[in-house]
């Protein structure tokens, strides 16, 4: 059996990534992998397995990369499903989104809870401030701990609320338009290697956007000269990555 237990993660500014991470840690090193198209072949979990999904809250519902990576994945009976669902605001109505798409495969969440951590979504405000930031992220380290204890120990419980009304996605195609750099842009490529779902092409030593965007905001988040930016509501506002990961963890692995 490959594999039977791990964890699953989807992340654009590093924070679902680093609680995966510690998560892993706290579980015995569990093996990562991102959410993304070739990340499994064959079926995952089975009877004593634990496998499990971290990812970010988008509108208190599911990245599509995620759904679509869970609808999917091939989840032996008797698997101890668990979700961390990273969050900004309310994150609870996404543990049900994906338990209801696990249903959907006759599998279901034995554990799933939202965990709060440093707001970053730059497209709608200003990320918190790094002081506010390391205060949220030494919550969410403690969270994190008691979240994998109850794993490590198999307790039941999955904390979650109505889905929201998700308006990210109902426009996909003009999603990202709005995205453009400025002359800072020295046409180094991350943005194109970061993207977790292949949306950013460079041509001509600036990067083409095409159209199936996700809005994770990595692209803006890791530019190291700040040059990407969303129409002209992103120029004066900070950028967030999460500060124990580094760029080339996030990069796009098949």
């Amino acid at each position: 059996m490959d594999n039977p237990s791990r964890i699953f993660w989807f992340s654009g500014t590093g924070n679902s990534l680093y609680a995966a991470k510690r998560l892993s840690a706290k579980l015995g090193d569990l093996p990562l992998a991102q959410m993304v198209d070739g990340a499994t072949s064959g079926s995952v979990g089975g009877e004593g397995a634990r496998v499990g999904f971290v990812f970010p809250s988008y509108y208190g519902n599911l990245p599509r990369a995620v759904r679509a990576f869970v609808n999917k994945i091939d989840i032996r009976p008797g698997t101890y499903l668990f979700a961390i669902v990273t969050m900004g605001g309310v994150g609870q109505g996404s543990v049900a989104a994906l338990d209801k798409a696990l249903r959907k495969k006759g599998s279901h969440l034995s554990y799933g809870r939202g965990l709060p951590m440093p707001a970053n979504y730059v497209i709608k405000y200003n990320p918190a401030d790094p002081d506010k930031s390391a205060r949220s992220m030494d919550k969410a380290n403690n969270r994190i701990d008691k979240f994998a204890a109850e794993i490590a120990a198999g307790i039941k419980k999955v904390k979650s609320l109505p889905v929201t009304a998700n308006n990210l996605y109902k426009n996909i195609e003009a999603l990202d338009t709005m995205f453009s750099v400025d002359d800072k842009c020295t046409g180094c490529g991350l943005c194109e290697r970061i993207c977790p779902v292949k949306n950013i092409r460079l041509e001509n030593g600036r990067p083409k956007w095409l159209h199936h965007c996700e809005h994770c905001v990595a692209c803006i988040s890791w530019c190291p000269e700040r040059a990407t930016q969303y129409g002209d509501h992103t120029q004066s506002r900070r950028r967030y990555r999460n500060p124990w990961i580094q760029a080339d963890e996030l990069m796009r692995q098949e």
